[in-house]
């Protein structure tokens, strides 16, 4: 199937004229690189490999603030980390409550070969709008960073946030939220997941 799917995606890329359109004379790539950049933008890597730390069952604690001088709001769930598509994405399926009301989410977190970033979405049972964010990983492999991009559901415009996903031990990592308020970075939620053995 894959040998199917990129000649294919070619197609596409060239029809959309997604080739340099830059001033100068550059040359532009042809066929064999074209199909030697698909191919390798289509093969997961090392760092797809290193979110095999997240796969699993994990308990969740998660603390919430909704105002950063009020007390947090507390609660528990479940997150459900697996591959999908022979190992391109983490799917993360979240069950529990948020302020005793049901929820659920789900996300997706990759790595974009040719962007040489990792990319996520999330989406829940509490909103109509889904996050994308974007980030690199420490030299150690240990603490990922994502700037994400929603919807501020008061004002109706983009709203701007960063999440901090850091391995404890490999039984225990946490992510860290934060927000804009005004020109302050606050911290508006933490979730420590713990492995279920």
């Amino acid at each position: 199937m894959k040998n199917l799917l990129l000649p294919v995606s070619l197609l596409a890329f060239t029809a959309l004229g997604c080739t340099s359109t830059g001033g100068g004379s550059q040359k532009e790539p042809d066929q064999q690189e074209m199909m030697a950049a698909m191919q390798r933008a289509a093969t997961p890597g090392a760092q797809h490999k290193a979110l095999d730390a997240f796969v699993g069952t994990w308990d969740a604690k998660v603390t919430f603030w909704m105002d950063p001088k009020a007390p947090p709001m507390e609660s528990t769930g479940t997150m459900v980390n697996s591959w999908i598509y022979d190992g391109h994405y983490l799917e993360q399926k979240f069950e529990g409550d948020m302020g005793g009301m049901p929820f659920q989410g789900t996300g997706m977190w990759g790595f974009d070969v040719a962007a040489g970033k990792y990319v996520s979405t999330w989406f829940d049972s509490m909103s109509t709008s889904i996050s994308v964010g974007s980030g690199p990983a420490s030299k150690d492999g240990k603490t990922f960073l994502s700037e994400a991009i929603n919807t501020n559901p008061i004002t109706g415009e983009p709203s701007k946030g960063s999440e901090v996903i850091t391995i404890v031990s490999p039984s225990e990592h946490k992510m860290e939220m934060f927000e804009m308020h005004g020109d302050q970075k606050v911290k508006t939620m933490q979730i420590v997941y713990t492995k279920r053995m």
